[in-house]
């Protein structure tokens, strides 16, 4: 594969996965404020997700794509080697990984890595 494809599949997954982070942290702030039950909580949380989450995915995922696009450039910049970008690559899924576990699965990492090493 070459380094143009490479790059294009590193900053769409960063960026997919940054923009679904950020809807799960905004999705857990709104449904800790909604104090409904049943049937009117799932209708609250439809009407959330398509008139707010639907459009604000879409401005997160572009911005995401954005900044991603702009880590993976400094990082290939910071590498003397093509493997700038395959560094910058694996430090955001690792970033991602501990993120992800922390916030939709609480899921400590660092604790768990402290301890394992302990």
């Amino acid at each position: 594969m070459s380094n143009r494809q490479t790059t294009k599949y590193a900053i769409y997954t960063v960026a997919v996965l940054s923009a679904a982070l950020i809807n799960e942290f905004i999705l857990k702030y709104v449904k800790k404020h909604i104090h409904q039950q049943g049937y009117l909580l799932v209708l609250i949380d439809m009407l959330v997700i398509v008139l707010i989450f639907a459009p604000a995915f879409a401005l997160v995922t572009n911005y995401a794509k954005k900044i991603s696009k702009a880590y993976l450039k400094t990082s290939k910049k910071l590498s003397s080697r093509n493997n700038g970008i395959l560094l910058g690559f694996i430090v955001a899924i690792i970033i991602l990984f501990i993120l992800y576990a922390n916030i939709r699965h609480n899921i400590n990492v660092i604790n768990d890595l402290k301890a394992l090493i302990s």
